[in-house]
């Protein structure tokens, strides 16, 4: 019994320190390029062109809507070097990396 309950403690707290699936998915297929912090200075942005974009920007975000976003995460960008994710992730990932991107708009004035 105290095997049991030690292992079931055990995987809580393994769970509990894995970071959402957003923030992962995030982490693992775009802050390469747009940073950790969404400024669009990741590690490889210096080699881009045109650059990434920077989430941080308010301009970006002004009459952005949610399904644009989604769109460019879900067929790329032509014309950058920003990929169609599309077979890759599924659309609840895509849905839920589309979300975490929109944590980075700068609050409306």
């Amino acid at each position: 019994m105290r095997t049991f309950l030690f292992l079931l403690v055990l995987g809580s707290v393994a769970h509990a320190t894995e970071p959402p699936a957003d923030a992962r998915l995030y982490a693992e297929r775009c802050s390469g390029c747009h940073g950790d912090q969404g400024g669009g200075d990741g590690p490889a942005a210096a080699a881009l062109i045109p650059p990434p974009r920077n989430f941080r920007n308010a301009a970006l975000w002004r009459d952005r809507t949610f399904e644009q976003m989604r769109t460019v995460v879900k067929k790329g960008k032509p014309g950058t070097m920003m990929p169609p994710f599309d077979g890759v992730l599924t659309d609840a990932e895509i849905d839920a990396v589309t979300h975490f991107v929109q944590r980075f708009a700068p609050p409306a004035k």
